[in-house]
């Protein structure tokens, strides 16, 4: 019996970042096996028959916002950023996200995270899966924690966070300090920056970190 072969995976590349976008087309035409799809092909967004859409953080996840509306719209979403915060990436992933790469990543990773999700299957490069995995190790912060966390790293010190909480500033030196030990930080200035990192906090503005000491 002759086998038909199945038709090719399509991928689109849909980035925000042009140069970026140039090279990851550059990369993945040099696969035979994979169909690149024109974005000018889609005018109205990720066609029905994409297997694969490989895509910046913030297309991402209105993708996977539009996927949980309509579950018809069944592409497999591969982030390639520059930034792999633990806190929102290990959210994404959870909600379905099906690939995350650096974009310092190689050409042959490239490929290796599109085939995967091709086939069904996730991929997240190395190093973010050891930071997701660090993020499971790590005790979490408790809500009125991540309440204190956000005014602290907004310059505020502990007797503004009582006013703005209604607690009284012992209760808040006692958080911080709990805040401080969880994230493994030995001053205000370095837990708002790790947390920053994990995404754990978002600054509107440039922070001004308040320097006083715990005591």
């Amino acid at each position: 019996m002759v086998r038909v072969p199945s038709a090719l995976p399509r991928v689109l590349i849909d980035h925000e970042e042009p140069l970026l976008a140039m090279g990851l087309r550059a990369a993945l035409q040099r696969a035979p096996h994979l169909q690149l799809v024109r974005h000018d092909e889609a005018p109205f967004g990720v066609p029905l028959q994409v297997q694969v859409l490989v895509t910046d953080w913030s297309q991402g996840m209105r993708w996977l916002s539009a996927d949980r509306a309509d579950p018809s719209r069944a592409a497999s979403v591969l982030v390639v950023s520059s930034q792999a915060r633990e806190q929102p990436m290990l959210s994404a992933l959870r909600r379905g996200l099906g690939g995350v790469l650096l974009a310092s990543c190689t050409a042959s990773e490239l490929l290796l995270a599109v085939d995967a999700l091709a086939a069904g299957r996730s991929y997240v490069c190395a190093e973010v899966a050891q930071r997701v995995a660090a993020n499971f190790s790590r005790e979490p912060l408790t809500t009125r924690e991540e309440t204190v966390l956000q005014l602290l790293a907004r310059g505020q010190c502990n007797k503004s966070i009582a006013t703005n909480l209604g607690i009284a500033p012992g209760t808040v030196k006692s958080h911080v300090k709990a805040i401080l030990g969880k994230l493994a930080a030995s001053t205000r200035t370095e837990a708002a920056s790790i947390a920053a990192e994990l995404g754990i906090v978002e600054f509107t503005r440039s922070p001004r970190f308040e320097l006083a000491s715990l005591n």
